[in-house]
């Protein structure tokens, strides 16, 4: 696996921030991620994995080595009469996870769209907007365990979830990388969730008064995009 010596890191945080790493690789999977983190150069030196670079402010140049999480996919892995299990890796752009959902009639994260960042942060940092969060749809988890590369399983309980915060931003900072998210989502007809005046007021804009899911990923992306220009034309944090 290869090891990139003294990368430039301002493509992968959505400041643009120039900053460089001593050493900077990727990984897709379990096995890779072992691979990497048993590499000489990484044994003495710190090391961060970094998703979408949306929740990172580099002030220097980072001493170590900076690993992407670029876990891929999307998959169906259970579903019944109301209800799907979805599972995504977690270098999966969340946004893409979200709009997967929507064309799918899949809800209970349209009213996250257009949040920056991957899937792996998500269950970490519990991201929300408009009145839902990650801990209302998570079903389970899986993350690498650092001290000796097993992959162990975590419930919604586990995660301990609180606001803007997990079991992984405390306890497990460090000890953890998030591999991949399974969430329990409603199959359509779904009740949306329109608790947010601003997201009624988009609704009436547009002369919508039943809305649907894809009514609501909408509304709350124009929402979005009137506050905050996209990171690629002017750097921020989403």
């Amino acid at each position: 696996m290869q090891l990139i010596p003294h990368a430039d890191l301002t493509p992968y945080n959505t400041f643009g921030v120039p900053a460089r790493a001593r050493w900077l690789g990727r990984f897709h999977d379990a096995a890779t991620l072992r691979d990497l983190l048993a590499r000489p150069e990484l044994r003495t030196a710190p090391h961060m994995v970094l998703g979408g670079g949306s929740n990172v402010l580099f002030a220097g140049d980072h001493p170590g080595a900076v690993l992407l999480n670029e876990v891929p996919g999307i998959h169906l892995v259970h579903e019944d009469d109301h209800h799907v299990l979805v599972r995504a890796g977690a270098g999966v752009y969340w946004h893409d996870l979200v709009m997967h959902a929507v064309a799918q009639g899949w809800g209970g994260i349209e009213n996250m769209s257009l949040i920056p960042g991957k899937v792996g942060a998500a269950p970490m940092q519990n991201i929300g907007a408009y009145g839902v969060e990650v801990k209302d749809v998570l079903h389970a988890l899986e993350a690498l365990r650092i001290a000796d590369g097993e992959v162990v399983g975590f419930t919604r309980a586990d995660c301990a979830f609180g606001y803007r915060e997990s079991f992984f931003k405390r306890a497990g900072h460090g000890r953890f990388v998030i591999m991949g998210v399974t969430l329990r989502l409603h199959k359509a007809p779904h009740t949306v969730s329109t608790n947010y005046g601003s997201i009624n007021d988009e609704l009436a804009r547009r002369g919508i008064t039943t809305p649907t899911i894809r009514d609501i990923s909408d509304a709350v992306i124009a929402i979005r995009r009137s506050k905050l220009p996209e990171p690629k034309e002017l750097g921020n944090a989403g």
